[in-house]
């Protein structure tokens, strides 16, 4: 059974459970009410009967009232074992009974034949002693068929109830466990790769979208990760690829050298391999630092308004709530510096960076009021050795770098829109 099920199952159980107690419970006061109203009726034609008696010296003398007919229908009046008066039409089996009853010259509330209810008043002398009896009879027909359709009634609302409740319930459920079933179905469509993937259920508003919000900050931190690794991986690649070059070159001139100072050749390449080492020695150091801080989660964010402040003679526009950006700030700031250096190097009068939030990522627009880069290079700008026409003398890398350095990040350099010059990086928002 699935959780879902279970769920209302549980729900249905409990719902039919108290409706059946509420069902017998409400028929059992019924009956005994039905029960009270009926002895209610006896005891005042009791009551009447014998007021319009009179007990003189033994004898039972029935006198007549304005509503004799009405209580000779349903009344006997006995005297001693004799029958004084009975009701005219009464069936033979209810006569019998009442008869009976009376003659026993005991109180008694009892049920009779043919859904009636019988009760025996005795009649009592002024010394004490019992000369008669009066018994009065009353149907609990009408009464008997009221309970049947109270009965059915409840019985038949119940059900209606339970069905309504079944409604309520599998809504109720299903709108509750509906951001289970849409984050099933977004992780099912994810792939190995989707690091930006978030269900996105938007602000936690119960346990299962708070539980979805916990998950997508989790899934970012993860993410988070993956690009740790993805970077240290690229900058080990970078930083052990010129040393290890320039120690295979050494060697292989080692290797070939001839002629008298072949000795003298060998022992300063040999040298230059002891210095090339000792660098690359250096340099894994420093990677395995890297590292160590990125697993260790040391890494808080950047805090770019905070960073562009830095910069001198620079212009910086940020919200007040500006969220932080993923990534180490020592490479953030190497992504950032090329960006600044090649504005303030063109501008007419001022450098600008603008900053802002959306989406999950944090935008620094680098803005100065020069010529700004030639359009019809495009993409080009970012490929090492580019220069425009008017950049003689550079050596094309800046731009390059500050986009490998950004995608290390998780982010990205691009060109903006605008007058003047105008490029953008744009990072992750870090995780909060």
């Amino acid at each position: 059974m699935t959780f879902r099920a279970r769920l209302i199952f549980t729900a249905m159980i409990t719902l039919a459970v108290g409706l059946g107690a509420l069902l017998v419970a409400g028929n059992v006061l019924l009956d005994r009410r039905v029960g009270v109203e009926a002895s209610n009726v006896l005891h005042g034609r009791a009551e009447a009967e014998v007021a319009a008696l009179t007990i003189r010296d033994g004898r039972v003398i029935v006198r007549e009232t304005p509503n004799d007919v009405e209580l000779d229908r349903s009344s006997w009046v006995l005297e001693g074992r004799r029958v004084v008066e009975r009701p005219p039409a009464v069936s033979a089996g209810l006569d019998r009974r009442a008869v009976a009853l009376g003659r026993t010259g005991r109180a008694a509330e009892v049920e009779g034949p043919n859904d009636t209810r019988l009760l025996v008043r005795p009649l009592v002398e002024r010394d004490g002693s019992t000369v008669g009896a009066v018994v009065v009879a009353a149907s609990t027909t009408s009464l008997e068929r009221l309970q049947q359709e109270v009965f059915v009634g409840s019985f038949v609302l119940a059900a209606l109830t339970l069905l309504a409740g079944w409604f309520a319930i599998r809504s109720a459920v299903d709108g509750a466990l509906r951001p289970v079933a849409q984050m099933t179905s977004a992780a099912e469509e994810w792939g190995a790769h989707d690091l930006d993937r978030r269900f996105d259920l938007g602000p936690a508003r119960d346990e299962l979208t708070g539980l979805a919000a916990t998950l997508d900050h989790l899934l970012a931190r993860i993410a988070a990760s993956r690009r740790h690794e993805q970077r240290f991986a690229e900058d080990a690649a970078h930083e052990l690829r010129t040393p290890v070059t320039r120690l295979r070159g050494e060697a292989e001139l080692a290797l070939g050298a001839t002629g008298p100072d072949a000795d003298a050749r060998r022992v300063a390449a040999l040298r230059t391999v002891v210095a090339e080492t000792e660098e690359l020695e250096r340099a894994v150091h420093v990677l395995m630092d890297v590292a160590r801080r990125s697993a260790s989660g040391g890494e808080q964010g950047v805090d770019l308004g905070a960073l562009a402040a830095s910069f001198a003679g620079v212009t910086v526009v940020a919200p007040p709530d500006l969220p932080r950006a993923e990534g180490d700030p020592e490479i953030v700031r190497r992504a950032l510096a090329p960006l600044v250096e090649n504005a303030q190097r063109h501008r007419a009068t001022m450098v600008s960076i603008e900053l802002a939030a959306g989406h999950g990522r944090v935008h620094a627009t680098v803005r100065d009021d020069g010529p700004g880069l030639d359009r019809a290079l495009g993409e080009r700008v970012f490929e090492p050795g580019v220069q425009g026409p008017d950049e003689a003398g550079g050596a094309g890398l800046g731009l390059p770098l500050a986009r490998r350095l950004a995608r290390a990040c998780g982010g990205d350099v691009t060109l903006g829109e605008g007058p003047g010059g105008c490029v953008v990086l744009e990072l992750p928002e870090a995780a909060r």
